[in-house]
């Protein structure tokens, strides 16, 4: 018979990583055990020990269709996650905008996930081993994001021969190799990606600009019993145009270093970590004359403390502390040429200003214990946080979670979770002394309820369902087009985006791992996130008649979210894969799409005009589907592994669209959809490990 079967996540720096446990569970006689005793079903879930994610090795990711083999894109095909526009790599999480889902990889925050919006990934796919997604509460850990959380494993070090990958595909070169120093007990890891347009605009003498690079490096120094371990890894884009005395450009990047000791400290394991980093975002611009460039700056200092230890043969506990220092600054400078510009001799007049913004101290302490006993596991925790936002602007939370588990059979267990988190406000996507600007509006706070069910089926299938319900107590969204935390009126600003609000659905997941030469992941989603809002009731000629405060749907809301890949492995080392992705619309309410407007009656011609609709009648976009195809060619050359690709996302050339031109022709109102070409964005490349 099959067993439940739980895998420990290690705690970033402990040495042995995750360890697979069997233990069999006592039959307990329910409507649902019962029902797959019948079907003569086994279960087998992976989960972590404090909490209950989706876990996935990195194996099971990289060859899923429309993914182009990163493991951070795979998140976008894992249920309870939409995406903002078909294509981009930011998830929605639950409805949430993607700015409250946090990525950490191995401890530290990856504030950018993808160049240019669409990809690659700014982490190379061979430095992550899996990861593990929480939809809901996260272990206590982790604090300060609102939405999900998605932990990224990284490769454990080699102590054994060297090992090197490189890669070329369309545009962008990559190489990871891993260097043991068996003398010493040093491992040395190095990563990094640059794309080669750049030379290619250069050769056809295009304007475009198109500069895209990242670089991963790890040191690992074994300490006796201990290790010592420097990460530091970062990413930058620059795109833009540089015609005949033009120039226009945007800029982001981010840079981390993370020095981490991990060492036995009585019956457990101690760590001390220290985290400099700086993210920049900025946009140019000008002609021969003046020119302009604004550059937003945020440099954070951090430390973190964590202790684990087993306390007993059933508990384990965990306490540890974090604090993190954010200073906020922007840049700009003027670049003025008057006179004549035939004249090279003229002179250039320079202006600079720079001005801090803001300093934030974010401090915080957690306990967790996980106990087990017999089919039990509870995992209860405690977080406080302190949010130092300015003087006189300290905010101190307390945020309970609980996860508990209790297998039914040795086929059926059932998850409860719940916890308590808070959130700074939050715009669309992260950038830097954005969510600075807005702190004058105070935390966003929301409860997070979760159930679900964890089965496996014959053939191998995990199949699980879950529910989630999560009110959502005080929200600020801000529109980051507006710029509307630029408002004097404070009292004005959070009357009109701070709200109260719930988010609730059911998530199903079908899956089994690529054994028998072919695997399975689907994933079904059906969510509602609603916003209490104030909505403008108008009559035909778009005259205010009244205000009232109504539940809306929130503006990344897909109610509907389908994913369905299926990979096949088949002679010759040939492997095909196929992706289905369809979502319903969200919301026509503004910001990224345009606002829903019907037919009204212009009050002093007479004639037919367009007016706005009420926020709570606005229609939904158009629902979207894709399909999304990769085949690959693997071999060998002596000692070297070969493998080709082609990954297709979107071979059908669908068309999402994302807004509506509202209009007149020859008298007539006119209403006609707006989106992205059809498009497809192909990854063709090969890759050779060593």
């Amino acid at each position: 018979m099959g067993r439940l079967q739980c895998n420990q996540t290690a705690h970033p720096g402990r040495k042995g990583g995750g360890r697979a446990r069997e233990r069999r569970i006592q039959a307990v006689r329910t409507p649902l055990a019962l029902l797959f005793l019948l079907l003569g079903t086994r279960v087998s879930a992976q989960e972590a020990a404090d909490g209950a994610p989706l876990r996935f090795e990195s194996s099971e990711l990289r060859e899923l269709a429309g993914t182009w083999g990163e493991p951070f894109r795979a998140v976008l095909l894992l249920p309870g996650v939409g995406h903002v526009l078909s294509g981009t790599g930011h998830p929605v999480v639950r409805g949430a905008p993607p700015s409250a889902t946090l990525f950490s990889l191995d401890g530290v925050r990856v504030p950018m996930l993808y160049h240019l919006g669409l990809g690659p990934a700014v982490v190379h796919p061979e430095l992550i081993a899996g990861l593990d997604f929480h939809r809901g509460a996260a272990p206590a850990r982790f604090g300060r994001d609102a939405g999900g959380t998605v932990e990224l494993r990284l490769t454990p070090p080699r102590v054994e021969e060297a090992r090197t990958v490189a890669s070329l595909d369309l545009v962008n070169v990559g190489l990871f190799t891993q260097l043991p120093i068996a003398s010493t007990g040093t491992e040395v890891t190095m990563a990094g990606r640059f794309a080669y347009t750049p030379w290619l605009y250069a050769v056809s003498r295009s304007d475009r600009v198109a500069n895209v690079f990242d670089y991963q490096a790890r040191i690992t120094q074994s300490l006796g019993e201990g290790s010592l371990r420097l990460l530091a890894f970062g990413g930058s884009d620059t795109a833009g145009t540089r015609g005949e005395g033009t120039v226009a450009e945007v800029g982001a990047g981010f840079h981390r270093v993370d020095l981490r000791l991990s060492q036995p400290l009585g019956v457990g394991e101690a760590q001390v970590a220290l985290t400099w980093g700086v993210d920049r975002l900025a946009f140019g611009g000008g002609g021969d004359i003046s020119r302009v460039a604004v550059r937003l700056t945020e440099r954070t200092f951090g430390a973190r403390l964590a202790w684990n230890a087993p306390l007993s043969e059933h508990a384990k506990l965990e306490v540890g502390a974090d604090v993190e220092r954010r200073l906020a600054a922007t840049h700009q400078s003027s670049t003025l040429r008057p006179g004549d510009v035939t004249d090279p001799a003229r002179p250039t007049v320079i202006t600079t200003v720079q001005q801090p913004v803001a300093g934030t101290t974010l401090a915080g302490v957690h306990a967790q214990l996980a106990w087990e006993h017999g089919p039990w596991r509870l995992t209860p925790g405690l977080r406080v946080d302190s949010y130092h936002l300015g003087p006189g602007q300290t905010d101190v939370v307390l945020e309970p979670r609980l996860h508990a588990r209790r297998g039914l059979t040795d086929t059926v267990a059932v998850r409860l979770g719940a916890g308590l988190a808070h959130q700074m406000p939050g715009y669309l996507v992260e950038a830097p002394v954005e969510g600075h600007a807005a702190r004058r509006l105070g935390l966003q706070r929301t409860v997070q309820l979760g159930a679900g069910v964890d089965a496996l089926a014959p053939a191998g299938f995990q199949l699980s369902a879950d529910a989630f319900l999560h009110p959502l107590l005080r929200t600020v969204e801000l529109d980051l087009f507006a710029l509307d935390f630029l408002d004097a009126d404070t009292e004005a600003l959070a009357a009109s985006r701070v709200a109260r609000g719930l988010a609730y659905g059911v998530e199903l997941m079908a899956r089994r791992p690529l054994t028998e030469r072919w695997s399975l992941l689907a994933s079904y989603t059906f969510q509602r996130r609603t916003l209490r809002t104030r909505v403008e009731r108008r009559d035909e000629t778009g005259a205010l008649l009244s205000t009232e405060t109504v539940s809306t749907a929130a503006a990344l809301e897909q109610a509907h979210i389908l994913n369905a890949a299926v990979t096949v492995k088949l002679r010759w080392g040939v492997t095909l894969g196929a992706t289905l992705h369809y979502n319903t619309g969200a919301p026509e309410a503004g910001g990224l799409s345009s606002y829903t407007r019907r037919e009204g009656v212009d009050p002093l011609l007479g004639g037919s005009r367009w007016v706005d609709e009420d926020r709570d009648r606005v229609a939904r976009l158009p629902g979207f589907f894709r399909v999304d195809a990769r085949v690959a060619k693997a071999g060998t050359l002596g000692p070297v592994a070969l493998e080709a690709w082609l990954d297709i996302i979107n071979l059908t050339l669908a068309r999402e669209t994302f807004r509506y031109s509202y209009g007149e022709e020859e008298g007539r109102l006119t209403r006609k959809p707006m989106g992205v070409p059809p498009l497809t964005l192909p990854s063709l490349g090969v890759k050779a490990t060593y």
